[in-house]
């Protein structure tokens, strides 16, 4: 299990609020403001067809209509924040992870978000998923010979696209924080491990990678030669 398990100190960054996950906030704000345009055509449309209606209705019933709007439009935004899981990674790191940019004051450090809404270190060497056969849901697992576990993840199948997707970035986040902390480089061994391994479970490396405009290796490998 991961240690020192608790709350995000201040010195760490949210992957939300990092430059690289920009593209994710802008294509969310694109969909809400086109659905907040179609959304307000719509209620347009409907207040002009019904004016004559809505004098008849009485304060309490106008006011009760106004807030069903409300509510529906509201509704609406959420389940466009739902639909956007790039939103909510639960992936944080420090000032000196490149990540960041071009800081390098120290050790760069890695933490994930676990399903009871604790963070912890995810240590050494990259992660893969597993099912919980107890809780149910996914685990955070080493990707190595031992497969400890470092904690539940999060209670959705291991097969998810979203989880999928976070895997990718939490994996990238670890390498590069190996390249910058000078850490034998894994990526080469866990590959050569895959293709003997009969399967914990399938591999899922950059399926989504026109969704994730990020080149782990390049950048690992860049960071290394310098």
């Amino acid at each position: 299990m991961a240690e020192g398990r608790g709350d995000l100190s201040v010195e760490m960054r949210r992957f939300i609020s990092l430059d690289i996950a920009r593209p994710f906030v802008y294509r969310f704000l694109g969909f809400l403001f086109i659905y907040s345009l179609l959304f307000a055509g719509l209620l347009y449309f409907l207040v002009s067809s019904v004016d004559h209606l809505l004098y008849q209705l009485s304060l309490g019933r106008t006011v009760l209509a106004a807030i069903a709007i409300i509510f529906i439009g509201s509704f609406g935004g959420y389940l466009i924040h739902q639909k956007s899981p790039m939103l909510r990674v639960p992936l944080a790191v420090d000032m000196n992870h490149p990540f960041m940019g071009e800081y390098d004051l120290g050790a760069a450090v890695v933490m994930v978000q676990f399903s009871d809404g604790t963070w912890g270190d995810v240590g050494q060497g990259r992660v893969r998923l597993t099912v919980d056969e107890l809780i149910g849901g996914s685990s955070l697992i080493r990707d190595d010979d031992t497969y400890a576990i470092i904690g539940h993840f999060s209670p959705l199948h291991q097969t998810h696209p979203t989880l999928k997707r976070y895997l990718i970035l939490i994996n990238q986040a670890i390498a590069l924080r190996d390249a910058v902390n000078g850490a034998e480089d894994s990526i080469e061994s866990a590959r050569e491990r895959e293709h003997l391994e009969t399967g914990l479970l399938e591999r899922s490396w950059l399926e989504e990678q026109e969704s994730i405009e990020l080149e782990p290796e390049g950048l690992f490998h860049k960071s290394r030669e310098e």
